[in-house]
């Protein structure tokens, strides 16, 4: 068979994977109510369902690092996708909020393997025309994450939530299908026993539930006025250190991590990443909520609107793999940082009477900077990394994905809602002062009712009504604009941070003795 063919056929056969596997890991606000009322649970109590999905993906991840020296990729990624699809089915049926978190259990486990796995398949694929798998893994694994809340917006809007869920049952299946065809068979001679520190997984995994009660039910519990919410802050406090213990501990033992972490390129090509993700997960979730509850568009639209960083962000991903040096990583990092925190800056500026159109050219030109990030971090972390370590490598990158996606955007929305109460405060406080420009307010208001044949108690209600839902909208929307400029500068920040890592000397190589620790 020729190389093309071969090409072709595996990129076929994991189209199904990184629509379904990666593309669930956005939905956004878009949709996340809707499925909240469908199983009439409470907006806090969705939390435990989350909590499932991430404690299932992470667990799911180590499995398959578990799983693959013993049975092979091929086989593991099987066993993923049919974990994945019956997760769907299960997700899909679900008649409360107990058994949809029992079904993201399923789900996310098989979301894990399969995760890690599919880049490593496909890599391996490709062989030597590694670019041409990076470029095309960088479009549909990443570039395509924007459109999804459309695609589920549309899934809602013409069946119901539950399809959003069961509509991937079948891709899910027909990637089993397609891999079980076109991807050949690796199942090792000799298996080979790879020890997993199951321990050091729980802790980590511990760390990012107790983060998730912190960011997620600070307002319920009362911040620091509880004592519960003391107890898991010190929690919190108290794993990671628990954790760095650990990892030092096998740090001597373990030869795979020994190299990963002397590897600076390596480390950087990590952080940028992270940095991509915190941007995705963070921007499609506060103008998601911008645009369905403050804005009060139908989903579909806010979808649309959201869809317009697509094709800018797969433009830039596809010319920088097309046309790459990798000289030009290091000047397309800093574009990329510099072009996104100023177009989130940009973005800032949206308030109550922001047109579609124009919310949509934010988003797109956004977009053409988040796009150059792939092209930089996905060869680095293949040209920086030992072949030996391809599998580690591959389980510290997707625990890198999961943890921005499932924190960020519950930490974004609670220090959003935090500045919106603050903003709500002090636009009462504005109210209940005797100030000329609110009292010509309130006449007109009342003047507007009055000439409706509207009088009495009935004009005083309807004129506070009114003013009080002015007030609530606008605290909503300072809320939003104060996080969109607080993102940009840490975008700004952590780009600086994280270029300190990419940086190279001239003449220094991945392969050099400043690169890589030697032999």
């Amino acid at each position: 068979m020729p190389d093309w063919a071969r090409f072709a056929l595996a990129a076929v056969a994991v189209v199904p994977i990184l629509s379904t596997v990666f593309q669930t890991l956005v939905l956004t606000d878009v949709t996340d109510d809707v499925i909240r009322k469908g199983v009439e649970a409470e907006h806090y109590s969705m939390l435990w369902s989350t909590v499932c999905w991430g404690v299932a993906i992470l667990y799911g991840v180590f499995a398959a690092l578990w799983a693959m020296p013993r049975f092979g990729s091929r086989i593991t990624l099987n066993v993923g996708l049919v974990l994945f699809a019956l997760g769907n089915l299960l997700c899909g049926a679900a008649i409360d909020l107990t058994s949809l978190a029992a079904a993201k259990l399923v789900e996310g486990l098989g979301k894990g393997i399969s995760m890690i796995l599919c880049r490593a398949v496909l890599y391996r694929q490709f062989d030597r025309a590694l670019m041409v798998a990076i470029g095309f893994y960088g479009v549909c694994a990443y570039a395509t994450r924007p459109a999804t809340p459309f695609v589920t917006a549309l899934v809602n809007d013409s069946l119901s939530w539950r399809w959003v869920f069961w509509s991937n049952v079948p891709l899910a299946l027909l990637g089993l299908w397609l891999v079980r065809r076109f991807i050949k068979a690796d199942r090792p001679p000799t298996p080979m026993l790879l020890q997993i520190d199951w321990i050091g997984v729980t802790l980590l995994t511990a760390w990012i539930v107790s983060l998730l009660f912190l960011f997620s039910w600070y307002r319920k519990w009362g911040g620091w006025t509880s004592n519960i919410f003391s107890a898991t802050a010190f929690l919190a406090m108290l794993l990671p250190v628990a954790l760095l213990a650990r990892v030092a501990s096998a740090y001597s033992r373990n030869e795979h991590l020994q190299r990963m972490l002397r590897v600076r390129l390596y480390i950087g090509a990590m952080s940028t990443r992270m940095l991509l993700l915190l941007e995705l997960g963070a921007v499609l979730g506060l103008m998601a909520n911008y645009l369905v509850e403050l804005r009060d568009f139908p989903r579909a639209t806010a979808g649309l609107i959201l869809a317009a960083a697509t094709p800018a962000m797969a433009v830039a991903t596809l010319l920088t793999t097309v046309f790459h040096r990798r000289s030009l990583r290091f000047m397309w990092f800093l574009v990329g940082v510099a072009g996104s925190a100023g177009s989130l800056w940009w973005m800032s500026s949206v308030d109550n009477f922001t047109s579609k159109e124009q919310i949509a050219w934010m988003l797109g030109c956004w977009g053409l900077f988040v796009g150059l990030f792939p092209p930089v971090f996905l060869p680095t972390e293949v040209e920086s990394l030992d072949r030996r370590d391809a599998m580690y490598g591959g389980a510290i990158a997707i625990v890198c994905l999961v943890l921005p996606l499932v924190l960020i955007p519950t930490a974004m929305g609670t220090v959003i809602s935090v500045w919106t109460d603050r903003a709500l405060d002090t636009e009462r406080l504005n109210i209940s002062e005797n100030r000329p420009e609110v009292e010509a307010a309130q006449a007109r208001i009342a003047d507007y009712f009055r000439q409706r044949g509207v009088d009495g108690p009935e004009l005083a209600q309807n004129t506070g009504r009114v003013l009080g839902t002015f007030v609530t909208v606008e605290a909503a929307s300072h809320g939003i604009s104060s996080g969109l400029r607080f993102l940009s500068i840490v975008v700004g920040a952590l780009g600086l941070l994280v270029g300190a890592l990419l940086f190279k000397r001239p003449g220094m190589s991945a392969s050099s003795p400043a690169a890589a620790p030697p032999k």
